[in-house]
């Protein structure tokens, strides 16, 4: 019964929080994505989504501060701090600087260099403070074969810092169409639910259904088409929180394979760049490649749900792999 009220309440509180953000928002015209936003600043971009440029953004914001207030209620009930949490908020947090600076026209965001930098250094912190509390299994499980690969504490340590950079970057970039991100975090926080259900990890269960429950709140909004963005605030959160997950859950190389489409997004990115970078020419029409779908002449809706199912599958050979 305790879950269910939890879930339910962060449902409510998402719903609620988002409708006065949003008639925030439009009341005091603050936070609305802007036509110099680095997301759809390219002519080919904006083309494409002209009819977005005054859309809300930072919708992640209520998605945060639905967690911190959840995290605290499940403190006072239960006596327990769900200390991973602090960090997802953290994660953020540095969207929320990034979607800043871009809506207030300061710069174009924070530059890749101080992304880096500031991913890193959360990244850096939850590890140390991961090794530091828990009892860690260096043994990194390879999915579907009973057998890990045993780590030192100083690769170990270097792993997973990367792959939280790695899943919160991936989340960001796959964030460009309405509700594409949120729909795939709904289907992957299911699966770490489960999991952490058979695994009898109470602490990821609860954070995972929390901000799963947020997140269909946020996707009434966020669906096609959109009233309002999550913004880097809400995909950084998001990734980060999935990263967490299945890091607590040591499970960590199942996310190879649950988030496949984000990492093939990043991918095409990287391969577009270097293409032009190397021959001046393109692989795909625009990177990442749910944009190049689009120019195609794939409809979002399409694309999106083709995204969903996709990772669907993945998730249920995800689960047997484990």
């Amino acid at each position: 019964m305790e879950i269910i009220i939890i879930y339910l309440s962060s449902l409510l509180c998402t719903v609620v929080g988002i409708k006065y953000f949003i008639k925030l928002v439009k009341d005091n015209k603050i936070l609305k994505r802007n036509e110099t936003s680095e997301v759809i600043k390219k002519s080919c971009i904006r083309e494409l989504h002209k009819n977005k440029l005054n859309t809300p953004s930072m919708g992640g914001v209520v998605m945060n501060i639905v967690l911190l207030i959840m995290s605290i209620i499940y403190y006072l009930i239960n006596k327990e701090i769900l200390w991973f949490n602090i960090f997802i908020i953290l994660f953020g947090f540095m969207g929320f600087i990034d979607d800043y600076i871009k809506i207030k026209k300061i710069r174009d965001g924070v530059t890749p260099k101080e992304k880096l930098i500031g991913l890193t250094m959360i990244s850096l912190f939850y590890v140390l403070f991961f090794i530091s509390t828990n009892q860690v299994n260096r043994i990194v499980m390879v999915p579907f074969i009973n057998k890990g690969i045993e780590l030192n504490i100083i690769l170990y340590s270097v792993f997973l810092v990367v792959l939280l950079i790695g899943t919160t970057n991936s989340v960001n970039i796959t964030d460009g169409l309405d509700g594409l991100a949120l729909g795939i975090g709904i289907i992957v926080l299911a699966l770490i639910a489960l999991i952490s259900w058979q695994f009898k990890n109470t602490s990821v269960l609860y954070s995972s259904l929390i901000i799963q429950a947020s997140c269909i709140g946020m996707l009434a909004f966020n669906k096609y088409p959109a009233k309002i963005f999550i913004g880097d605030t809400g995909s950084l959160f998001l990734g980060g929180a999935i990263a967490i997950f299945m890091i607590e859950l040591n499970i960590p190389l199942l996310l190879i394979i649950v988030i496949a489409l984000c990492l093939w997004e990043t991918v095409t990115v990287i391969i577009q760049l270097t293409s032009l970078k190397l021959t001046g020419k393109k692989v795909f029409k625009i990177a990442p490649y749910h944009h190049h779908l689009e120019k195609c002449g794939w409809k979002e809706t399409k694309i999106v749900y083709t995204f969903w199912s996709i990772t669907i599958i993945l998730c249920v050979i995800g689960y047997l792999g484990i």
